[in-house]
């Protein structure tokens, strides 16, 4: 209890710093080039009574849910395969190599040009440049698991499931939640960015409006609604995993 009280108390005292800093420079400023704090607070209660602003955030977050859902399935059904058939580990890797090196940006072009200024060139860029995050943590995580386990399971006849739900899966809990966090992160991100580049409706839509208007204390505001949502997002996705390992390892007992 009191490790948290004290964890609160610095980040409540860094905040405070950050603001103070944040109105020192925006008295030296112009509103139009650095809003203060309070001119983005207002900005903000503005934002709370607007429906239009519920909706982007909705469909923000539902592009990122179905982005990661596809994240999950491809990045993580091919770590599992190639870590457990690490042989075809060369047939994969330079398509992965090529997803990680080709810039987000250039994804988004293909999109655009392929799918239009819709919903879909977000999804695209989230799977595509997160797909080899998760990949390359799931793959780590069957190079850390104890092999003596495997060779173990393999003298006793274990079957190939208990050996994969016992052994395989709770060793790589840590690892799928890291990976799944890391790719949400940027997956955020890229999905705000696509939308302010193709003005499609979402939070990205709300900064391309706000731009065209030159209305820097609303672009201020939406900033930190972003950095607010993303840490409920990850508030939430670690409670899930969390609750998830307890019940691998209540049932593994």
């Amino acid at each position: 209890m009191s490790r948290s009280i004290i964890s609160l108390s610095q980040r409540g005292l860094s905040l405070l710093l950050l603001c103070l800093i944040w109105q020192l420079l925006a008295l030296r400023m112009e509103p139009f080039i650095l809003p203060g704090p309070l001119d983005t607070l207002r900005a903000s209660i503005a934002y709370l009574g607007e429906g239009d602003f519920y909706y982007a955030v909705c469909r923000t977050l539902l592009k990122l849910v179905v982005g990661m859902l596809g994240v999950l399935l491809v990045g993580g059904g091919l770590g599992l395969v190639i870590g457990l058939r690490p042989r075809w580990k060369p047939y994969v890797e330079p398509v992965i190599d090529m997803m990680q090196s080709v810039p987000p940006i250039a994804w988004l072009g293909i999109a655009i040009i392929w799918f239009g200024l819709t919903d879909m060139p977000s999804i695209f860029i989230i799977v595509l440049s997160t797909i080899p995050v998760l990949f390359t943590n799931l793959y780590e995580g069957f190079l850390d698991i104890d092999a003596k386990l495997i060779r173990m399971a393999q003298v006793f006849n274990v079957p190939r499931r208990k050996v994969l739900l016992q052994i395989v899966l709770p060793s790589l809990s840590s690892y799928l939640r890291a990976g799944m966090i890391t790719s949400a992160g940027l997956g955020w991100k890229l999905a705000v960015m696509a939308e302010l580049l193709t003005s499609s409706q979402g939070i990205g839509g709300l900064l391309s409006e706000a731009r065209t208007n030159l209305d820097t204390g609303k672009v201020f505001a939406l900033a930190l609604f972003m950095a607010l949502f993303w840490n409920i997002i990850k508030w939430l996705m670690t409670g899930i995993f969390r609750n998830k390992a307890r019940g691998v390892a209540h049932s593994n007992k």
